[in-house]
């Protein structure tokens, strides 16, 4: 059962944001420990040319995230808001038309890509060899199956987040990295190298704790508000798009401008470029992980903060996470200088650090999480218009562009294209975060 009882306060919010806040350090120093051993045990099973087709491909099959057509954003912030006004029949109407109209579009998608597969040629869309086209034909087709279900049964940590509790989904992630860790170093000992079973493995690693944790928390803690048709409901779906169709726009413009870049660099620089290039992000990810451990947290608290005009705790909280980027930003200096240390001993003599592209990712992740930042703060309060206007006409430009510099730079010219949208997005973002907590804001700024 869901107690509602003395719905957050502000020193229920603080108190809870700092308790997720240690676990998900927790969470993401052991996901980035486990990344670790992880990438070399991938590359020694593999080897880097089908390491690169294998993150081609994985990147591929996330643009379907895209289709929940912000459906997960749009429930998550309406969820809260329900939660803050103690209104159990809105959450069970949330909660029951977003799980049914999840199931009809993983359904949908399931069906429409079964039903074009075959004629798909896999190997020409990843610049792979051709005599892996038959098994990275079934390998898709894998992929997408437990993709939809994890669509599916992934509602649970959109509640969770909601809850302030995002600490739990990110335990259930991090069970889903060791299972995966362990797969890959039975197959290093016992099989011999394919695609194909690493992808039944680390797929199935991935959705297992997810399902199980779906099946056990509307069995206890969402008991009363576990999905019932008889809660579906036209006018609570349309609320539930009415903001998160807004999401989806974004997302469709986040598709082009990061999920390309794979593709991108594949074609117009190499496979073993792709392969560089995401050894180099996993590298400098890091910073960016432990940013997001004090930021996810921070669009449920923000909504609730918004609603009840408590801007005190907004303000307080964004001056101490912009101490903490500033430090962040020091340690990412001093990871540059170090990275040939740990390239060497991470990976041995397989993959050798490049310092331009170290150079370009380090201030990628820089300005990315500075932007993050104040966009959790927009997005948690709903106003999102003005990062759809900006990102779209960044969309727009990226792939041309990136192409175009790819092929001048080869890989430095796609990352540049990267790093010139964050640097626009970390300038604008916190102008907008200013008006709208200063009651300043109009227009565009406000919507």
């Amino acid at each position: 059962m869901i107690n509602f009882k003395g719905v957050f306060s502000k020193d229920d919010r603080t108190s809870k944001f700092k308790r997720n806040t240690f676990v998900l350090l927790f969470c993401q120093i052991s996901g980035i420990g486990l990344s670790l051993f992880l990438v070399p045990l991938t590359l020694k099973y593999l080897g880097v040319a089908e390491y690169g087709i294998w993150i081609t491909l994985i990147g591929l099959i996330e643009w379907f995230n895209f289709f929940d057509i912000g459906l997960g954003h749009g429930l998550r912030n309406r969820y809260a808001e329900a939660k803050s006004k103690d209104d159990i029949l809105d959450l069970k109407k949330y909660v029951s038309t977003a799980f049914f109209t999840m199931m009809f579009i993983s359904a949908s998608i399931f069906v429409v890509f079964c039903s074009i597969s075959s004629f798909v040629n896999w190997a020409t869309i990843l610049n792979a060899p051709n005599y892996l086209s038959s098994q990275l034909a079934i390998l898709a087709m894998l992929l997408i199956g437990m993709f939809c279900l994890r669509f599916v049964v992934n509602i649970v940590s959109v509640l969770l987040t909601a809850d302030q509790d995002p600490a739990i989904p990110a335990l259930i992630m991090l069970s889903g990295s060791f299972l995966s860790l362990v797969g890959i170093y039975i197959l290093t000992t016992i099989g011999e190298t394919s695609l194909l079973v690493l992808g039944m493995c680390l797929s199935a690693s991935q959705v297992l704790p997810l399902f199980i944790s779906f099946i056990y928390f509307f069995s206890t803690r969402y008991s009363s508000i576990k999905p019932n048709w008889k809660y579906f409901s036209k006018k609570h779906i349309n609320s539930i798009f009415s903001l998160g169709f807004k999401f989806f726009l974004i997302q469709i413009t986040a598709l082009l401008l990061f999920q390309s870049n794979n593709i991108i660099i594949a074609h117009v620089c190499g496979l073993r470029d792709v392969t560089s290039f995401n050894i180099a992000f996993k590298y400098f990810n890091m910073l960016s992980t432990a940013f997001m451990t004090l930021v996810t947290p921070l669009w449920s608290a923000t909504t609730d903060a918004y609603t009840r005009g408590d801007i005190t705790w907004i303000e307080k909280t964004f001056k101490r996470l912009n101490k903490i980027w500033i430090l962040l930003g020091v340690g990412g200096v001093l990871m540059l200088f170090i990275a040939p240390f740990v390239y060497q001993l991470w990976l041995g003599d397989k993959i050798k650090p490049e310092m331009p592209l170290l150079i370009l990712l380090l201030f990628y992740f820089l300005f990315f999480m500075r932007s993050t930042l104040y966009r959790s703060f927009m997005n948690g309060v709903g106003k999102i218009k003005m990062q759809f206007v900006v990102t779209s006409i960044q969309a727009v430009l990226h792939i041309p562009l990136a192409i175009m510099l790819g092929k001048a730079y080869g890989i430095l010219g796609v990352v540049s294209v990267m790093l010139l949208w964050v640097i626009i997005n970390s300038i604008w973002e916190p102008i907008q975060y200013k008006k709208i907590i200063t009651n300043k804001a109009s227009g565009l700024w406000i919507k």
